[in-house]
């Protein structure tokens, strides 16, 4: 069954000349405006200023915000309960200028495999789906300075059909890309949030 959730991001903000992220001045510490600001951090090592300092001789959870791109756009991700101990990740709620850390997931590559899954639609449908394997990039990222701490290249591979499939507007819906998940990348990221 393909069960279609969509989203789309209708906000989005400027910061002109002279003028600063929300929550500082202008010759203050930076601090992102949004979560989506955080995608400069992953794509050009970029940390805000403003944002909580990282001292890993610290033994206590250092909080992070999961960043992930599919493939078109960076955006939040909130690891389901039970996927990581509480604290590790913060969530949709939580402001993102507490986050010492963010964790940066981004899908490389995609070869098709070669598979056609015969699934249907939600109304009942017949509907014809490629997968996909795929190439990633784990990254864990200081958020004040942007300096990478951990970096790992891994592959995301099945040859089994998927019970269900979630898509955004926008997506090709006869499509599977196979996606890394947390209990691939858990142990990676451990040392660096909860040392």
């Amino acid at each position: 069954m393909v069960l279609c959730g969509c989203s789309s991001l209708t906000e989005s903000s400027e910061v002109g000349a002279g003028t600063s992220s929300k929550g500082s001045s202008a010759d203050g510490p930076e601090v992102p405006d949004s979560i989506l600001d955080l995608e400069r951090v992953c794509t050009d090592g970029l940390g805000f200023s403003g944002m909580p300092a990282y001292d890993r001789t610290k033994k206590t959870v250092h909080p992070a915000i999961l960043m992930n791109n599919p493939g078109d756009d960076w955006s939040q991700f909130e690891p389901p309960a039970g996927d990581f101990p509480k604290g590790w990740f913060l969530g949709y709620s939580d402001k993102p200028a507490a986050a010492q850390l963010v964790v940066c997931l981004e899908r490389t590559k995609a070869t098709a495999t070669g598979k056609v899954c015969d699934m249907e639609t939600e109304d009942g449908k017949p509907l014809k789906i490629s997968t996909y394997n795929t190439s990633y990039q784990l990254k864990v990222v200081e958020a004040r300075t942007g300096k990478a701490l951990h970096e790992y290249n891994g592959e995301a591979k099945s040859d089994e059909c998927p019970v269900y499939v979630y898509t955004s507007a926008g997506e090709d819906k006869n499509k599977y890309y196979n996606e890394v998940r947390p209990k691939d990348y858990r142990k990676r990221v451990q040392p660096f949030i909860a040392p």
